[in-house]
């Protein structure tokens, strides 16, 4: 396999993205779901553009943010995200919404009942020339992220970024070179700057482990082998030595299972080069299928977050 590094890369005009502005204050939420990402990006005082595939999850979210959306701070677009404009099958996963996705397998994971509907798709370059560039840009759109990141161009790149990094269908199409080309997709783009971030813990993954991430080891193993009624007693080790408890705390919120939780600045870890964010995700990508038995195929669940 060819290195990114290598001088065939096409690499980031610089003059070119100067000429496209960034709106500070505007946030894309690609893969809107129930709302819990788009709700914390209106409490962090962003205006957002929620893109949701599903019409039953477009219309609660608006009902649920009516507010928002009046005072012109939340735009909800019911669309998906597809090659070219016009309508394609989309399969709804009926017990675990998350799970709908443009490809069946993806729905049908886990033997989850699914049905069909035909929804209306965008090219994400499209969007992208309506709305403008927004500040940070989530893609969490189960197996279309790619499309996404085929929209955007040198000249129309948000600072920060987040996106899944992988989606397999299936057991076969598994692979740790998923995770490796989106990862070269972004540095192709022009992002220099990577987190990866264990979706479940919401721990920075680098090789070797941050201290932080070790801490979060330790603390996370400690409650395990304590009995669910005397967990109380250890509170303060969850709220101040668990990552994600820690996070919950100083947003004053609760990030559920399922939402992106915190970007930018305020995700945990340092940035690290290309090198080392592929050198991480190879090693932490192979452990988690080494150790875990009998684990889904689906289950190496971590965003690629890229800073310009």
């Amino acid at each position: 396999m060819r290195s990114v590094q290598d001088a065939s890369v096409v690499r980031t005009d610089t003059r070119t993205r100067a000429s496209v502005s960034t709106d500070p204050s505007l946030v894309f939420d690609l893969g809107a779901n129930v709302g819990q990402d788009t709700a914390f990006y209106l409490s962090q005082g962003y205006r957002v553009l929620a893109v949701e595939a599903d019409p039953t999850l477009a219309e609660s979210a608006r009902n649920k943010f009516a507010r928002e959306i009046l005072a012109g701070r939340l735009t909800i677009l019911n669309v998906g995200i597809g090659a070219q404009e016009g309508f394609a099958d989309f399969w709804i996963c009926e017990e675990k919404p998350e799970f709908s996705s443009f490809h069946r397998a993806i729905a049908a994971r886990n033997s989850y009942s699914q049905k069909c509907i035909q929804v209306p798709v965008l090219p994400f370059g499209a969007i992208i020339e309506r709305f403008g560039v927004p500040y940070f840009l989530k893609i969490d759109i189960e197996g279309n992220d790619n499309l996404c990141l085929d929209g955007l161009s040198p000249s129309s790149l948000p600072p920060y970024l987040s996106v899944e990094s992988e989606c397999p269908l299936d057991e076969q199409s598994a692979s740790v070179e998923d995770g490796v080309r989106t990862l070269q997709q972004l540095y192709g783009l022009g992002y220099r700057k990577f987190k990866l971030i264990n979706q479940h813990t919401f721990c920075s993954l680098s090789w070797p482990p941050s201290l932080h991430y070790g801490v979060d080891s330790l603390a996370r193993r400690a409650l395990n082998l304590v009995p669910v009624k005397n967990r109380p007693s250890l509170d303060f080790i969850s709220r101040h030595l668990v990552t994600r408890r820690r996070l919950e705390r100083r947003f004053r919120r609760e990030f559920p299972v399922g939402s992106s939780g915190p970007w930018g600045e305020d995700t945990p870890g340092k940035w690290i080069r290309y090198s080392e964010a592929e050198r991480a995700y190879r090693r932490y990508r192979h452990r988690h299928f080494l150790l875990v038995r009998d684990t889904k195929f689906h289950s190496f669940w971590c965003d690629w977050h890229a800073k310009l």
